[in-house]
């Protein structure tokens, strides 16, 4: 029943954060692909990176299967981690994205 939350709070945090950023990612990318359609590639990958990220770190360093678990300790676990997995995944897409504007737009 623990690992469900490990899962569950993860990715919708994970897709939360990817539909607020959505819109103004599609039109940051399309700016710098040229296409809606390299653009749209681009901003589904975001959503599946945003999203997998939390939900790897909270199963890889979460402990729902320890015999001392409870509630509490998983879900603080779980929160550290989809706040971890959310803050690198941002930050990586826009550094990704920062590297490839132009330097009159920087």
């Amino acid at each position: 029943m623990l690992i469900a939350y490990e899962i569950v709070i993860p990715l919708l945090v994970g897709l939360a954060v990817s539909r607020y950023l959505r819109d103004v990612l599609r039109r940051l990318l399309i700016d710098l692909c040229g296409t809606a359609e390299c653009s749209e590639f681009w901003v589904r990958v975001t959503t599946v990176l945003i999203s997998a990220f939390p939900v790897l770190l909270a199963l890889w360093f979460g402990h729902s299967d320890a015999r001392d678990a409870n509630l509490a300790s998983v879900l603080r676990t779980t929160l550290i981690m989809t706040t971890a997995g959310i803050v690198a995944g941002v930050a990586v897409m826009a550094w990704s994205i920062a590297k490839s504007m132009p330097k009159a737009a920087k």
